[in-house]
Parts: C-alpha cells; sequence; structure tokens
C-alpha cells in the first residue's frame, strides 16, 4: 500500500504550511490528474497555476522553462554546464529517455522545490496521490497510524463475522503494547 500523500499530510509533516494548505484544499479528485508536462514521464499532481502552464505550454517554452530550471539547478549544486550535459547524454542513453526528456528532467528538483521546501504552491508542482482530493484533515502522525490499525482491526472483525468464524483477538491493547514510544520493535 503507498500512503506517501497521507502522510505527507500530517502535523508533523516538513512541508511548509502554503504548500499542506493546497493539499487539504483539493475537493475534486478530478485535479489530480497524470501530467508528462514537467519532466516527459508521467506522474501524478495536484493541478496548480504552475501545472497549467507546462500543461499549455509548447515545445519551445517547456525547452526554455527546463534550461531556466538547469542553470538554477547547476547553481545550486556546483555542477559546471559540461557535467549537467554529460548526465543529460547518460540519462538518454541508460534510461531510454528521449533527448528532450533528459533536457526536461531537470525542471523536477527546482519545481518540486518550489512547492515542497520554499512553501511557494503556485510556482512549484504538488506530487500526489489520488487520495489527496478525499484527504480534509492534518492528524499527527501517531492519530493517524491508531486510525490505521483500528480501521484494520474492525475490517479484520466484520471479514470474521462474514466468514461465520469466531472473532479475531485484536484490539488496541496489543497495539499500544507493542508500539508505545521508546519501546523496540521486533
Amino acid at each position: 500500500i503507498a500512503m506517501g500523500t497521507r502522510f505527507l499530510m500530517t502535523a508533523e509533516s516538513p512541508v511548509p504550511r502554503a504548500t499542506l494548505q493546497r493539499y487539504v484544499d483539493c475537493k475534486n479528485p478530478g485535479d489530480i490528474i497524470v501530467s508528462r508536462a514537467m519532466d516527459g514521464l508521467p506522474q501524478r499532481m495536484i493541478m496548480n497555476e504552475l501545472l497549467s502552464e507546462l500543461e499549455r505550454a509548447g515545445t519551445l517554452r517547456k525547452l526554455w522553462i527546463a534550461l531556466r530550471n538547469g542553470l538554477a539547478f547547476r547553481q545550486h549544486t556546483g555542477a559546471s554546464v559540461l557535467d549537467l550535459l554529460r548526465t543529460a547524454m547518460a540519462m538518454g542513453r541508460d534510461d531510454e529517455m528521449t533527448s528532450s526528456q533528459a533536457i526536461m528532467s531537470a525542471n523536477a528538483p527546482m519545481i518540486i522545490q518550489k512547492a515542497m521546501v520554499e512553501g511557494e504552491p503556485a510556482r512549484g508542482v504538488l506530487p500526489s496521490g489520488q487520495v489527496a482530493g478525499v484527504i480534509d484533515d492534518l492528524p499527527s502522525c501517531d492519530q493517524l497510524i491508531r486510525a490505521i490499525v483500528t480501521e484494520a482491526e474492525q475490517r479484520l472483525q466484520a471479514l470474521a463475522r462474514r466468514a461465520g468464524t469466531e472473532q479475531i483477538p485484536v484490539g488496541s491493547n496489543s497495539f499500544d503494547q507493542k508500539y508505545t514510544p521508546g519501546n523496540q520493535v521486533d
């Protein structure tokens, strides 16, 4: 089970509040699309101002954005232009990416960083699972895990009843004993 978006949307998340609010404000699962606009590879993201611009952009505009982000990435990492070109060529050769995808791949780290680190959700992208459209809270990780365990226990009990078998021995005591902060988990 992939639960990255659910754990991203918690009280302890290091993601800036302005960006988290954009996730919480996404009420329509249809606003979470699979797009190739950022780097040519399919990714699920919440539609926002930048993604909308990337979706509408033609090849030359995307190339310009990719080159601009590549230069910003170069400054951020200290890589030379030659290093970036070598990396792009290797990606194209080793990962079976097109030249265009390899050049556009410079977009990903810089554009994601705008939203997820710098707290500018309109100027970055919001990677997301489809579930973001139905999540409307930011519980603590502890609350979230307890809710997941409780729901799993309820589902197991319901399945046991439907199967006509004896109740499955579950309960919060087993969880609390094993997963109390400070206890080692086997």
